[in-house]
């Protein structure tokens, strides 16, 4: 492997909430996400965990995990539903296969989340066809797979961050191994403050919700 890419520049796009890890801040904005009112949750994204394991095979992608992503406000269009279901998911399950499980964004090669990995090679068979399945979609759908390994990509981390969709992966990873990963030790460190917070969230999703709540604070109601 050759040089680490590098990334300083997040530190002056990202929010201050991640930069400076504003821990009040961050507790409340995931104890709102999180809470249920009357028996339902106030955000819909606060379910997506617990419809992802519906489908407990980590190798397949099925109904469930289109499920899961219709709490992050999207859906999985009917054609490319078919397609994935039938035509692409021996594929899309052998390359689930090559992808680990169970692994945390900051514990692996920079290789596995660019260039011919088998994660953007998934990535690319959920987007070849024409079918509605953009890089939202495929990258909600990737993490109801792998939750602790591949970030959500959405217009509201684009908000919040400033990052496209080229090299949001490793640039997600070298922000959560910068400087001995402080803002990764801090993630976890707010999982107990944050008393509704499922056990099934990972840190980077935790990061995640951050992001969106960090955009999602700032618009003015319709």
């Amino acid at each position: 492997m050759g040089a680490r890419s590098s990334y300083p520049e997040w530190k002056k796009s990202w929010p201050e909430l991640i930069v400076r890890t504003q821990t009040d801040e961050a507790v409340e904005f995931l104890q709102r996400y999180y809470d249920v009112d009357r028996d339902r949750p106030r955000f819909t994204g606060s379910c997506f965990e617990s419809m992802a394991a519906l489908n407990p095979d980590p190798y397949t992608l099925g109904p469930a995990d289109f499920l899961a992503v219709t709490m992050l406000s999207v859906d999985v269009p009917a054609e490319a539903a078919i397609r994935i279901l039938g035509r692409d998911s021996a594929l899309v399950s052998e390359l689930l296969r090559e992808i680990p499980v169970d692994v945390d964004i900051v514990e692996v090669d920079e290789e596995m989340l660019c260039g011919e990995s088998p994660a953007n090679r998934l990535w690319d068979v959920l987007r070849q066809e024409r079918d509605g399945v953009g890089p939202t979609r495929a990258s909600k759908l990737l993490a109801a797979k792998r939750p602790r390994l591949l970030p959500i990509w959405d217009t509201f981390v684009e908000q919040a961050t400033g990052m496209g969709t080229l090299g949001s992966w490793w640039k997600v990873q070298y922000v959560l191994n910068d400087d001995q990963r402080y803002v990764w030790e801090w993630l976890g460190e707010l999982r107990p403050l944050a008393s509704n917070l499922p056990d099934s969230v990972s840190e980077l999703r935790i990061l995640d919700v951050l992001l969106w709540m960090s955009v999602h604070s700032q618009r003015k109601p319709s």
